[in-house]
C-alpha cells in the first residue's frame, strides 16, 4: 500500500513542481497571445518532419493545449466550414459577373454601340439585380477604340436608366457563354415539334390494358384505377 501512494504522489509532486516554477510567468497561466494548435514541424537529420504542412510557431502553452483538447474538433471545424464558404461565396460572385456581363451580342457589330438587347439586360442589372451586384461588365474587344466605345455608350444608358447615381462600368476580359439566339429558337422549335401525343392507359371491364386513341369511342372502358 506504502508503494501505491508513492506512485500516486508522483504525478502531484510533478505538478506541483512545474507550478512553483512557472509561479512567477503570467503567459503560462493567463497567456495573452494565441498559439495555433497542432503539432509543430521539426528537423531530424537535415530534413524537415512531419512532410505535411505544420504551424512553425513555439508550442502552445499548457492551458492552450488543454482547451485545444477539451473543445475538439474546434477550431478545426470552423477552419473547414470558413473555407467551404469561401469558395462558395468566390463561385457565386463569378456567376453574378456572368449575368451582369454585357458581351459582343449586346452591341452593334459596326458601330459598337449598345443595341435594344444591351439595352434591355442592362436595365434588369441597374433596376432588378441585387444592390450588391448593380456592377455591369463589359465584355472586352481586341482593340482600346472599340472598348472605349461600348464603355461610353453603356455608361450613357446607364445614366439614363439609374441616374447620375449608377455605379461605375468596369470592363472584363472573357468570352461568351451560350449560342446565338438563332440557335436557341431552332432547339427550342424542335423540342415543341417532337413531343409525342399524351396517350391515358385504360382498363377495360374485361381486365384486358389498352390504350386510348383519338378515334377510340369504346363506351366500356373506365380510366386506370377507376370503378
Amino acid at each position: 500500500m506504502l508503494r501505491t501512494a508513492s506512485l500516486a504522489l508522483v504525478p502531484v509532486s510533478i505538478l506541483s513542481l512545474a507550478g512553483m516554477l512557472a509561479a512567477g510567468d503570467s503567459e503560462f497561466w493567463c497567456p495573452e497571445n494565441d498559439s495555433l494548435p497542432g503539432s509543430r514541424v521539426k528537423c531530424h537529420h537535415g530534413k524537415v518532419w512531419p512532410l505535411a504542412p505544420r504551424p512553425c510557431a513555439p508550442e502552445e502553452p499548457c492551458i492552450h493545449r488543454f482547451y485545444t483538447a477539451h473543445y475538439w474538433p474546434d477550431p478545426y471545424r470552423w477552419q473547414d466550414r470558413v473555407s467551404v464558404r469561401t469558395h462558395f461565396a468566390a463561385q457565386s460572385a463569378a456567376g453574378w459577373m456572368t449575368n451582369t456581363t454585357l458581351y459582343d451580342q449586346h452591341f452593334d457589330p459596326e458601330t459598337q454601340e449598345i443595341n435594344d438587347a444591351g439595352r434591355v439586360h442592362l436595365r434588369w442589372v441597374l433596376l432588378y439585380a441585387p444592390p450588391q451586384r448593380r456592377t455591369p461588365w463589359v465584355q472586352a474587344t481586341d482593340t482600346p477604340q472599340a472598348n472605349q466605345t461600348r464603355l461610353a455608350s453603356v455608361q450613357a444608358e446607364a445614366v439614363a436608366i439609374a441616374g447620375a447615381t449608377c455605379p461605375s462600368i468596369a470592363l472584363r476580359v472573357c468570352q461568351p457563354y451560350g449560342g446565338s439566339a438563332q440557335e436557341v429558337d431552332l432547339i427550342r422549335r424542335s423540342y415543341l415539334e417532337s413531343i409525342p401525343v399524351p396517350r391515358v392507359s385504360f382498363i377495360p371491364q374485361n381486365g384486358s390494358s389498352t390504350g386510348s386513341t383519338p378515334g377510340n369511342s369504346g363506351g366500356s372502358a373506365t380510366p386506370q384505377g377507376g370503378k
